[in-house]
């Protein structure tokens, strides 16, 4: 990850209204799992994998006890007082957490990895039976724009593409769900602009109060509204799997 982009994490993540809307989504989500477990908050294990440092850590501790791995030590600040409970790694053979998890957390991880299926397939190795993984992953690779390069990305993921990937990765996917979905238009004008204006990919910035508001409010009226219905598009694809049975054995 570039550095600049390091240096601005923490602030995009507490103030950019795609980060902000992004975790009431997934909130949203883990509380229907919590609802339906019967696992008790003390007793469940999480894994939030590209945890950064640790700032979504806050939040998932109502479901359980958190872990995190984060292969980049510019996001982490050793004095944070969840440093110990986070790898600094990546998820290989190498990775031995000593205990195994019930739920993992991959926030647009994926499209960073040139192998996800093998991540995967190491991640499962360290899951209870039953556990559920939560993945989001931008959305077409016709929506691919110079935020992609300045990221890193390898490629962005439709339905089909990410069930391809998944198989034999250890994962049984049970649900695939398109949001974002005002993006999606906004995203093919931003590539078509770029189409015509060449320049260097350039960092995401907090927009303006205003904007900023404004976009938080629209993506929020659209997860309540839209998002439950089976729209085929968005900018981001958000994925809910099970370890697969034979990879329990």
């Amino acid at each position: 990850m570039d550095s600049e982009y390091a240096i601005n994490y923490r602030q995009l993540y507490d103030r950019h209204w795609w980060w902000r809307s992004r975790e009431r989504f997934i909130l949203n989500t883990l509380r229907r799992w919590h609802e339906q477990s019967d696992l008790s908050t003390q007793s469940r294990e999480i894994l939030d994998v590209g945890c950064g440092d640790a700032l979504f850590f806050p939040k998932l501790k109502q479901f359980g006890n958190v872990s995190g791995v984060e292969p980049d030590t510019n996001l982490i600040d050793p004095g944070n007082p969840d440093f110990p409970a986070i790898y600094t790694g990546n998820i290989d053979e190498t990775f031995e957490p000593g205990k195994k998890f019930d739920w993992v957390i991959l926030l647009d991880v994926l499209e960073h990895i040139e192998k996800p299926a093998e991540v995967l397939l190491h991640i499962c190795k360290h899951l209870n039976p039953g556990a559920r993984l939560l993945i989001t992953v931008p959305a077409f690779n016709l929506l691919w724009t110079r935020h992609d390069e300045y990221n890193h990305h390898f490629t962005r993921y439709n339905k089909k593409t990410f069930a391809r990937m998944a198989n034999g990765s250890g994962i049984s996917i049970e649900k695939m769900k398109y949001f974002f979905h005002w993006m999606f238009p906004a995203k093919v004008l931003v590539r078509a602009k770029e189409a015509v204006l060449r320049g260097d990919p350039k960092p995401a910035e907090v927009p303006h109060s205003i904007i900023n508001t404004c976009c938080f409010a629209l993506s929020r009226i659209e997860q309540a509204l839209i998002t439950p219905l089976p729209i085929p598009f968005g900018s981001s694809l958000m994925i809910s799997a099970t370890v697969n049975h034979a990879t329990e054995k």
